[in-house]
């Protein structure tokens, strides 16, 4: 497996993270031509109290979140500074996602979207983040959006967005 994964809060036992996040993982690094095999990523699966917790200390927010994403090495910069960087390590560890059960939960009901379909979408667009992508400004809001609903509709998963 190319996910590990440290249950923290155990709501979401109510899902097969595992499961989840190795095919979101695998489904996001193929639309690049990577082998998930390649690539390691740890997932603390937590509560909104710890997320907030780390958005505090790594990015000076007060304020709880559905997602974080902590790549490895400063130096990516997108998909071709990856494959330069992995050619020395192999696996090559992506870095670190934490997700917070309270706050995604209450995004999927209040969009009124299945549970386990807007993780895996929160999982696709934390991996997307490791590799190097950003939302800020609406170019690159728009290229990661429309990387998400492909992986998304690889995995049978209707576009979010609509």
């Amino acid at each position: 497996m190319s996910v590990d994964l440290i249950m923290e809060d155990t709501r979401w036992k109510t899902l097969n993270l595992l499961q989840i996040a190795n095919a979101a993982f695998k489904e996001t690094l193929a639309q690049f031509n990577l082998r998930s095999e390649n690539f390691i990523c740890c997932i603390l699966a937590c509560s909104s109290k710890k997320i907030k917790e780390l958005n505090a200390q790594f990015r000076g927010k007060n304020n709880s979140t559905n997602v974080l994403s902590f790549p490895s090495t400063p130096e990516i910069y997108g998909v071709g500074s990856i494959l330069k960087l992995k050619s020395k390590i192999d696996p090559f560890e992506l870095g670190d996602i934490a997700i917070a059960y309270e706050v995604c939960k209450k995004e999927a009901d209040i969009s009124k979207i299945d549970f386990e379909d807007h993780v895996y979408h929160l999982i696709i667009h934390s991996v997307l983040h490791l590799l190097g992508f950003d939302h800020e400004g609406e170019k690159n809001a728009a290229e990661m959006e429309k990387i998400e609903v492909k992986v998304l509709a690889k995995l049978g998963i209707n576009n979010p967005y609509l």
